[in-house]
């Protein structure tokens, strides 16, 4: 499902200001490097209010309350509102709680609709969220701390984020004076250079008679909190002529040494390749300071009679393996691919493993040093738990409707997994310890917890 097909220019609805206390139509989700706080980026898809939102879930608060389903109260929050859970009528053990007793609604802070994406870095002095908004084609960031704050320029509940945190908005910060492409869809970070990849869906075929070039599909941005400032994040560089429907980016190992390039593999959703793309950081020593982003190759992926519908694409964690892993939707499957990320010049499918209907994200976690992967398949509402070293599924954990992107717990001690239900609008916890007797799962890869609007009747 395309969650904003055919979306375009920067929506309004001057009137209904939207709630603060839960999710409509949740589609991102980011994590704190501490593991205290789950950012949770709402769409406002339907319009029914004049923004979406970015809420700060209290992980701290979730935890307790799977570990303990007679709490009544988050611990740490005097005053806050109660717990109002009751059993899942869908899930044998699990509850439903609704929302507002999670959420810190101080911290709450409005932003444009048609969020697609946000990504967390962890820089020397401070940490920032990104979030990519069609809406009003920016990423907008947000400074974090960690007792969930979200300072985006505004102040109070449900606020709405200044216009100088809409990177790639002013033209006069850009060193190529341009504002960022409209259709931002995916975001992948470089954080070690502060460096923020971009795709865009756009397909508009105007060509512009200075350049010869198409809109641009892929845009490079840096921001000074790498380096230890407090400014916004610049748009640095931004490519056309190239072929529409790029998907998801992952960035590649990065070799050591300052004038290494960073590169980064992209699906598609339009062709059947993948396209590298490379920035490059300037160099002092050729008096060449300025960093610029452009395609270095593609290669086709062969092994399949299609392959021309590609959505998230991650990496195995063990680099030996040299795999990568690509969710397709023509055909419905989970492809695996012999990729060299040291030397990507060939990407042959080794292993096409068909998928449940609506195939959209994917998430990869090593167990017991195995690579293990977790499909999420929008229109089946399940997820496919799949052991990649054997190709063997493990099981399927089923879900509410428009199951999207879903997140690791950034905690090692707490394996759960984080999932947003975009139809639902509700965020699932599901249990991924390991049972201490495998012929007694107990609520292994089952829901333990829904994050609900509120609870049924």
């Amino acid at each position: 499902m395309a969650l904003v097909a055919g979306l375009a220019g920067c929506p309004d609805n001057s009137g209904v200001v939207p709630p603060i206390d839960q999710f409509f139509y949740p589609v991102s989700l980011a994590a704190s490097p501490s593991g205290n706080w789950l950012y949770v980026t709402s769409a406002d898809f339907d319009l029914r209010y004049n923004g979406g939102t970015v809420a700060p879930v209290d992980l701290a608060c979730v935890r307790a309350a799977i570990a303990d389903p007679s709490r009544t109260t988050c611990a740490g929050v005097p005053g806050g509102p109660a717990l109002r859970c009751s059993a899942d009528r869908d899930q044998a053990g699990a509850r439903v709680c609704e929302s507002r007793a999670f959420i810190r609604s101080a911290q709450v802070r409005r932003i444009s609709p048609y969020a697609v994406d946000s990504a967390v870095a962890q820089y020397p002095t401070r940490t920032r969220l990104y979030v990519a908004v069609r809406g009003d084609g920016s990423i907008t960031w947000f400074d974090l701390d960690d007792a969930g704050g979200l300072d985006c320029g505004a102040q109070g509940a449900g606020a709405t984020c200044s216009d100088t945190h809409r990177a790639g908005a002013d033209t006069s910060q850009s060193p190529i004076a341009a504002r960022l492409a409209p259709d931002p869809s995916s975001l992948s970070l470089d954080p070690e250079r502060g460096w923020i990849f971009v795709t865009h869906q756009s397909t508009d075929p105007t060509v512009d008679p200075n350049t010869n070039a198409t809109q641009p599909r892929a845009s490079l941005l840096r921001d000074p909190a790498s380096t230890g400032g407090s400014g916004a994040p610049v748009l640095l560089s931004a490519i056309g002529n190239l072929s529409p429907g790029l998907s998801d980016g992952v960035l590649l190992p990065r070799a050591t040494g300052s004038g290494a390039r960073s590169t980064w593999v992209v699906t598609s959703r339009s062709v059947p390749f993948l396209s590298f793309f490379q920035a490059y950081p300037g160099s002092t020593a050729l008096r060449d300071g300025q960093p610029f982003l452009y395609q270095s190759s593609s290669v086709t992926v062969t092994g399949l009679n299609t392959g021309a519908d590609s959505r998230a694409i991650v990496l195995d964690p063990d680099p030996a393996k040299r795999r990568a892993y690509i969710v397709s939707r023509l055909p419905e499957a989970l492809l695996t691919l012999s990729l060299d990320a040291a030397n990507p010049t060939t990407a042959v499918v080794t292993d096409a493993r068909p998928l449940p209907g609506g195939p959209s994200r994917l998430v990869v976690r090593t167990v017991g040093g195995r690579t293990q992967l977790l499909v999420v398949s929008f229109d089946a509402r399940v997820v496919t738990v799949i052991d990649a070293d054997e190709g063997r599924v493990l099981g399927e954990i089923f879900t509410g409707r428009g199951p999207h992107q879903a997140i690791l717990d950034p905690s090692a001690g707490h394996p759960f997994l984080y999932l947003v239900d975009f139809l639902d609008a509700a965020v699932e916890v599901v249990d991924l310890r390991l049972p201490a007797d495998p012929a007694n799962p107990g609520t292994y890869l089952h829901r333990v917890l829904t994050l609900a609007p509120q609870l049924p009747e």
